[in-house]
C-alpha cells in the first residue's frame, strides 16, 4: 500500500495503427443537399424533478438551471412555502396549477411540487481530477459500473454525498440516465454530486491510477476485506451492477479486489447498500487517519 503510483508497473500501451488517408475527392455519384440556414442549436429538453428535497436542493445549488415550479393549489407545508419563497427570491417562475408537468410519472410521491430545469451538467475526467488535485483532502471517487435502475444509482448517489465522496464517475452507455427519479431517489443529493460520463470505464480507471489514485472494486468472492486495507490515500471505489457485479475487464483494470464481511445466510448485498457500507467504512478510516 505505501508504494507511490509512480512506482507501478504496467506494461506500455500498444500503439494504434495508422489512420487510413481520407479520399482527396468526394466521389462524383453522391448528390449532397445544399446547406440549410444556419439555425442555432435547440435547446436540451427540459429535466423535470419532482418532491420538496430535490426541488429545494435545486434551488440552493443549481437555481439558474431552472425554468419554472409548480405547485399544486391545494397542497401547503412549511417545506413547500420554503420552496415559494426561495423561488420567488431568485426571480424563478412560480405557477399554483391542478395538475404538475407532463414529465411526473404517475403515482409517484411529487409531494405536491415540481420543477421545470436544464439537465444535470456533467464534467470530463480531466476536469474531475483537476478539480479533486486542488483540494486539501486526498481524493475520494467512486466509480459506478452497470448499474441500469435509476432508484440504485439515486441511492448511491445519496450514500456518496454523505460520505464525502468528490465525484462519481459513470459510462455513457452502461447506466441509468440522470433522470428526475434519479434526483428524488437522492433525495436531493445529485445536486450536490459532480458526475463524469466517460467512454471507456477501463482508460478511465488507469488515468486515475496515473493521477496517483489506488482504485479498488467491490466483489464478494474477494479475499481481503473492506476493513483490513488502508483507505485513507487518494482512493476510488468501484462498485457494479446487481445481477454480475463489476464487468471482468473492469475488475481486471483495479488495483485489488475488495469484500464486505457478511456474518448471515446471505451471501450478498444489494449494490445501493454494498456502495454504503464500503464508502462510510473509507469516511470512517479517513475521520479517523488510520
Amino acid at each position: 500500500m505505501g508504494m507511490a503510483a509512480a512506482e507501478r508497473q504496467r506494461p506500455a500501451r500498444p500503439k494504434r495503427p495508422a489512420r487510413p488517408k481520407r479520399p482527396t475527392k468526394r466521389p462524383e455519384h453522391v448528390d449532397r443537399p445544399a446547406p440549410a440556414e444556419t439555425q442555432p442549436d435547440a435547446a436540451p429538453e427540459d429535466l423535470v424533478i419532482w418532491g420538496v428535497h430535490p426541488v429545494l436542493e435545486a434551488l440552493e445549488t443549481r437555481a439558474g438551471n431552472i425554468h419554472e415550479i409548480v405547485v399544486l393549489k391545494e397542497r401547503h407545508s412549511s417545506k413547500i412555502a420554503r420552496v415559494m419563497d426561495l423561488a420567488r427570491q431568485q426571480g424563478i417562475k412560480l405557477r399554483l396549477g391542478e395538475r404538475l408537468p407532463d414529465g411526473v410519472p404517475t403515482g409517484v410521491s411529487h409531494q405536491g411540487v415540481a420543477a421545470r430545469m436544464t439537465p444535470f451538467a456533467t464534467i470530463s475526467l480531466d476536469e474531475l481530477l483537476d478539480r479533486v488535485g486542488r483540494q486539501s483532502r486526498p481524493p475520494f471517487l467512486l466509480v459506478v459500473d452497470s448499474i441500469l435502475d435509476p432508484y440504485n444509482l439515486g441511492a448511491i448517489i445519496r450514500s456518496a454525498v454523505a460520505a464525502g465522496v468528490q465525484g462519481i464517475i459513470i459510462p455513457k452507455d452502461r447506466s441509468a440516465p440522470l433522470t428526475g427519479t434519479v434526483a428524488k431517489a437522492s433525495a436531493g443529493a445529485l445536486a450536490h454530486m459532480e458526475i463524469c460520463r466517460v467512454t471507456n470505464l477501463t482508460s478511465a480507471i488507469q488515468a486515475m491510477q496515473r493521477a496517483g489514485i489506488w482504485v479498488y472494486g467491490l466483489a464478494g468472492q474477494a479475499e481481503r476485506t473492506i476493513h483490513r486495507v488502508e483507505l485513507t490515500g487518494p482512493l476510488c471505489l468501484v462498485v457494479g451492477g446487481e445481477e454480475k457485479g463489476i464487468r471482468p475487464r473492469i475488475r481486471e483494470a483495479c488495483d485489488g479486489l475488495l469484500s464486505i464481511p457478511m456474518h448471515g445466510p446471505l451471501d450478498s448485498l444489494n449494490a445501493s447498500a454494498a456502495a454504503s457500507i464500503a464508502l462510510f467504512e473509507a469516511a470512517r478510516q479517513r475521520a479517523e487517519g488510520r
